[in-house]
Order: C-alpha cells, then structure tokens, then sequence
C-alpha cells in the first residue's frame, strides 16, 4: 500500500511503502518466541497478542524490529517494548509507571512519605526513554514506539553525553526525561529555558525499572554535562505547606507542577498541579473538542474542585476560578467551530528541526506506521538543518460536518 504525503515536488521526495505487520519476522527468528521468553509467558499467549490489539509491531530504519504493548502484560507496564536486532538479539525496555496524582497535599504528602520529600519540577512536555542498544541511542514515547524525530535530535545534541552516562551506569540502564519545548510532534509549551527543543533528565533506571537515588541521580547527570529537571526543595513530609507555597510560586510563573519523591524511592513518587496548567490544558484540548476535549476536562475540574477547598477559596477566588474553567472550555471550541467553518478544515500545525531528508523521511514513515498522516507544507534548509512546517489531521472537523448537516449531537 503505497502511503501519499503532500511534500513539495522540488525535494523530489519518494515515499515507500508503510511497514509494520504483526507477521513480521526478525532474519528467520520468530517474534512469537522471542515474546515468550521476553516476557516469560507461553507460546499460545505470545500468538494471542501478537494477533491482538495489545501489541503493535514496528520497524526502524529497517535495522531494528520492537514490538510496543498497548497494555500492561504479565507484569510489564503498558508501553513496555522488545527491541530486537536482525540477528534475534532482543532487549526488553520496562514501560514507564504512571505516577499518583494529589488533590489534597495535606492529606497525601504526611500520610504517604516516609520521612522526607524530594520536589521536583513536573515540566509540561512528553517522557522519553533513551537507551543505548547497539551502540545506537534510540528515544522511546511513553507509548513504546522508537521515535525517529527525538531519536534524531537527542543524538545530534547529546549523543556523546548519553553514551559517557551509559558507560557509567551500565549499557542496559534506561535515562528518563521530559522532552519540552516548541519543535516537537506531540506537546508544546514555551520554556525560556527550552524555546525551541530539550531533554531534562528526572530518572535512571536499571534493568529491572529501580531508580537511581535523586542525589546520585541529580550528580551524575550534572557530571555528565546533561540536564536534571529542577529541584525546587527538599522537604520534610509534614512541612506541605512549604510545598504548595512552592505551587503557587510556579502559578504565578505559569508552569506545570511538581513530583515528589522520596530520596531513594521507597514510596512511589506522586504528583500535583497548578491551576494555571488545568485551565490550559483545558484550553488546548478544548480547540479539538471530539478528539481531546471531553476527556481533558473533568478530571482537571476534579482537581480544581479539592483545591478550592484545601486552599480555602474565598467567594472571590472561586468565581474567578469558575470564569477561567469556563472561559477555557467554551471560546477555544467556539473559536475552532468557525473556524472550520471558514477554513473547511480543522488541523494541528507544528514546526519540527531535522539534520538530514533521511530523517524527515523516517518520522513521516513512523507516523504513517502508527496511522497518523502528515503533510509537509514547507521546508526551510540551511546547510547544517531542515526547519519543517506540518500539519495533523483531527477527527473533530468530521464531527463538525455531521452536526451541521444533521443538526444531531453525537452525544447523549
């Protein structure tokens, strides 16, 4: 099946075929083998998911194929990933655990934590793995799925780094970061710190998924020339109103929020965020009402909801609160509806940097692979990058088409 991009016809692009099949087969090693003894469960549960939803089967660079679960398996996270080489080698990468989140900081941080508490800056862009299989770094979503872009970018800029932490902590240790800034494919927020693109570094885990103690950690990647996200203070688990005084400094400031941990991780890390990054998030999903809105906004209202009543909000505070959900809710889902109706499209436009038209080609194909067309609609090349300007389609303007034709909710 030939995938069809519009890219500009003076780069002379062709674009192959899209791969990935669940019938893949690694230089006449089976997968269904390889799931077997990767995750320790047997032939008929290894062809089970193989033919189900739970697995996703992908290449990369035709040099590597990874199977990514959709889900968690037999004690492996969802967005765990078998990542094999041609010759059957295979390396299995744990998923990230999804963290805690706190609506009563009060409550929480005494009863959960032991003794003390680490904070450190939640920052509002997508987790990344880094590995070093190979000799290769590759970059994995929390999804599971080896991202040609970020791998890109993370060994352009880091490349040599990464692989002196990795001769430090082991070959098989996972770094774990936040990618934020504005040339991404997935989550952008302007940091002053970050305009453009950065990996901040909040976790190196072993093989079996054991962090490395926040002070080791946060020193060793200081060593390494890379970066730690911020540490905002260090706390004890009865002081929590030092702690949401460091909240409302980040409110005031416009970022995200904070985790915290305890020093050698024996209580799992929680999370917690500020009003500002609810509405927003709101905000942003609500531009795309069908394919993000409805499922952004009551879990933040919730959050809203146990912070007017932990701070104690006054009248005043609650009203302005309220106009600030609802003015997040309403005008950017008015707004997208005219535009749509003005535009006869409704996309998502970002900006991306690549060094080479391989890897342009490469992240065109991996989305592709993952059922996300995009369509290039300029390029800017320098003589050392690509500065590209694409679009992503929603499944909101088609929502928009049958409500106007109809004038039915699609919703109860």
């Amino acid at each position: 099946m030939q995938s069809v991009f519009k890219i500009p016809e003076r780069y002379n692009y062709v674009i192959p075929e899209r791969r990935g099949t669940k019938r893949l087969q690694v230089e006449g090693h089976q997968l269904e083998k390889i799931l077997v003894e990767a995750l320790d469960i047997n032939l008929e549960r290894a062809r089970g998911l193989l033919e189900s939803r739970s697995t996703r089967v992908l290449k990369y660079k035709d040099e590597i194929t990874y199977i990514a679960l959709r889900r968690d398996v037999a004690g492996h996270y969802e967005g765990t990933s078998i990542i094999i080489d041609r010759k059957g080698n295979y390396r299995v990468v744990e998923g990230y655990p999804h963290i805690k989140r706190v609506l009563l900081l009060s409550k929480a941080v005494p009863r959960h934590f032991i003794d003390y508490v680490y904070v450190e800056e939640k920052m509002d862009g997508y987790n990344v793995r880094v590995i070093e299989f190979n000799n290769r770094i590759l970059a994995l979503t929390r999804g599971g799925y080896i991202c040609p872009y970020t791998t890109g970018r993370m060994e352009k800029i880091y490349g040599e780094k990464l692989r002196n932490l990795f001769d430090a902590v082991g070959e098989d240790s996972v770094v774990v970061g936040e990618v934020v800034g504005m040339e991404n494919p997935y989550t952008r927020y302007f940091y002053p710190e970050a305009p453009e693109w950065d990996f901040f570094v909040f976790d190196i885990m072993n093989p079996n998924g054991e962090p490395l103690p926040i002070e080791n950690r946060r020193s060793l990647i200081s060593d390494m020339g890379l970066k730690n996200v911020p540490l905002l203070a260090r706390s004890h688990k009865d002081d929590w109103q030092t702690i949401r005084e460091i909240v409302k400094g980040l409110e005031e400031t416009g970022r995200e929020g904070i985790v915290m941990k305890d020093p050698y991780y024996r209580v799992e890390p929680l999370k917690y965020t500020t009003s500002y990054i609810n509405a927003r998030d709101i905000m942003e999903g609500m531009k795309y009402p069908f394919d993000e809105g409805h499922t952004f906004i009551f879990p933040r209202v919730l959050r809203q909801m146990f912070k007017a009543i932990e701070e104690e909000w006054s009248e005043e505070e609650l009203l302005e609160n309220a106009y600030r959900i609802g003015k997040a809710i309403l005008i950017p889902a008015v707004e997208s509806i005219k535009r749509y109706l003005s535009e006869g499209r409704l996309v998502e436009e970002f900006t991306l940097t690549f060094y080479t038209h391989k890897d342009l080609e490469d992240f065109i194909l991996h989305s592709a692979s993952l059922g996300i067309p995009l369509t290039v609609i300029s390029l800017d090349k320098s003589e050392e990058m690509i500065k590209v300007r694409m679009v992503k389609p929603k499944r909101t303007p088609e929502y928009y088409r049958r409500i106007m034709k109809t004038g039915i909710s699609p919703l109860d």
